[in-house]
Order: C-alpha cells, then sequence, then structure tokens
C-alpha cells in the first residue's frame, strides 16, 4: 500500500510541476540615467540628451502569470519634458517542464511637452505637444533550457496593435507670418511580434533582452530592450536597463541604473 501512495503522489508530481517549481517573485527598482529624444517632422529635426529618472516594478508568479510597469520622466530634453509610462501583463497556460503559453497585452505611451522661446533658429517662439499611445494583445509560449546552473527562457509572440497619436505644433517664425496651430492627431493599426528571452545565473545574475515589431504602414518601427540585474542578496542588487523605441516622429534611448530590491 505504501508503494502505491508513492508510485500516485510522483505521478502527480510528474503532471502537475508547476505545484513543485511555482515561485513568487515581487521587484522594484528606482533608475537614474540619461535619455536621448529625436523628433523629426517635416518642420523639425531636434535630437538633444538629458537626465532620466524612473522606477521599474513585476511582480511574478512563475507558473501563473507576470505583470511589470516601468515609469520615467526626463525634465529638460530637446527644450522639453518627457514622460513614458510600460505597462504589461501575461496570464500564463499549459505550464510543463518544457514550457508554458502565455496570452497577455500592455499599454505604452509617451508624451512630449516641448516649449522654447527664441532657442532654435529660426523660431521666435515654438511649442509641441506630443502624446503616443498605443495598446496592444498578444500570445505566445515559453520554450525552456536548462543547461547546467543556468536557466533560460525564449518566447517568441504575435499580436495586434492600436496606436492613437494627438497633439499640436505652434511656431511663430523670426521671419514672415505667423501659420496657425497644426494638429498632428492621428491612429492606426499594425500586427506585431517578437522575442523575450530570459537568462539567470544561480538566481544573482539575471538578464532579460526584448525586441518586437510594429508593422505599421509607414515602415517598421523596432522596440530593443535589455535588463540587467547582479544581487549581492536574496533581497538586494544593483540593475542597469536599456531602451531604443522607434517612432512614426522620431526615437527615444535611454541608458539606466539603480538599486534592485526584492521581497
Amino acid at each position: 500500500m505504501y508503494n502505491i501512495h508513492m508510485r500516485y503522489l510522483l505521478s502527480l508530481a510528474l503532471l502537475l510541476p508547476s505545484v513543485c517549481r511555482a515561485e513568487t517573485v515581487r521587484v522594484v527598482a528606482p533608475y537614474l540615467g540619461s535619455i536621448t529624444h529625436h523628433y523629426e517632422s517635416s518642420r523639425l529635426d531636434l535630437k538633444d540628451t538629458g537626465a532620466l529618472r524612473g522606477v521599474y516594478a513585476q511582480w511574478v508568479n512563475t507558473e501563473k502569470f507576470q505583470a511589470n510597469a516601468f515609469f520615467y520622466s526626463a525634465p529638460d530634453v530637446n527644450y522639453s519634458r518627457v514622460d513614458g509610462l510600460h505597462l504589461n501583463a501575461d496570464y500564463y497556460l499549459l505550464p510543463s517542464r518544457n514550457g508554458k503559453y502565455a496570452v497577455g497585452g500592455g499599454i505604452e505611451s509617451l508624451r512630449v511637452d516641448l516649449k522654447a522661446d527664441h532657442k532654435i533658429t529660426g523660431y521666435d517662439y515654438l511649442s509641441m505637444k506630443n502624446d503616443i499611445l498605443y495598446y496592444y494583445g498578444r500570445a505566445g509560449r515559453y520554450f525552456y533550457f536548462r543547461p547546467g546552473a543556468f536557466d533560460v527562457s525564449v518566447m517568441p509572440y504575435a499580436g495586434y496593435a492600436l496606436e492613437d497619436v494627438s497633439g499640436d505644433i505652434y511656431a511663430d517664425p523670426a521671419f514672415g507670418p505667423t501659420p496657425p496651430r497644426v494638429s498632428i492627431d492621428d491612429s492606426s493599426s499594425y500586427a506585431i511580434g517578437g522575442v523575450n528571452l530570459n537568462a539567470s545565473y544561480n538566481h544573482f545574475l539575471e538578464a532579460q533582452a526584448k525586441w518586437m515589431r510594429r508593422f505599421h504602414g509607414d515602415g517598421p518601427l523596432d522596440d530593443c530592450s535589455l535588463m540587467l540585474n547582479f544581487f549581492f542578496t536574496r533581497r538586494f542588487g544593483v540593475s542597469y536597463r536599456f531602451k531604443y523605441m522607434e517612432e512614426t516622429s522620431g526615437s527615444v534611448v535611454y541608458h539606466m541604473g539603480g538599486v534592485a530590491i526584492t521581497f
């Protein structure tokens, strides 16, 4: 009877590996760094680098879900205040020893508020408000690889996104008549695809790389990011983030470093 019970319990463990391996992790990381913002249009071509601050938060149950949020702000770049927000979450399905399926979505926003008085050549005054918001749904599958002390997962995915652009430009040229305020409102939808790569070594060194392509009507737009974490203890470590994001009106690049806290 004892052997029958043991075989039954072992069978359950094989069929339900999530019960044995599920882990919940929460991470909070404040950051400081720099941002390079490039705005390009038929009237303007502005590129500048300024100071950046942000905070990242993540909540993961390795067999059920993941959710993360990242907010950043640059008070003075390209004569502008730049604010960005990234939110995404995935729900995991059919976890096994070899991988799991993921269904989820996200929201990303970028706000640029520019005011320049006698600072841009050819203009006595220039102001611009540019809000970019896109939200997407996606589905993919994680594939696990565990060579030695490394724990690696790869998730290819595909989905669909909607994008809304709102704002206006007001320019007072140094010479000639002042044109009216110009609206830059626009909206579009497109397919997306990408790959997420996660790797850790003995739970103290972590790397996360992401690439997403938006198949926009005006041409593909790429979004690439990298995060590296090095933990000195189970709760404290240092973190580095990099991101390159293309937009229809330019691009954003940032480098940030900070302290990572887990609980």
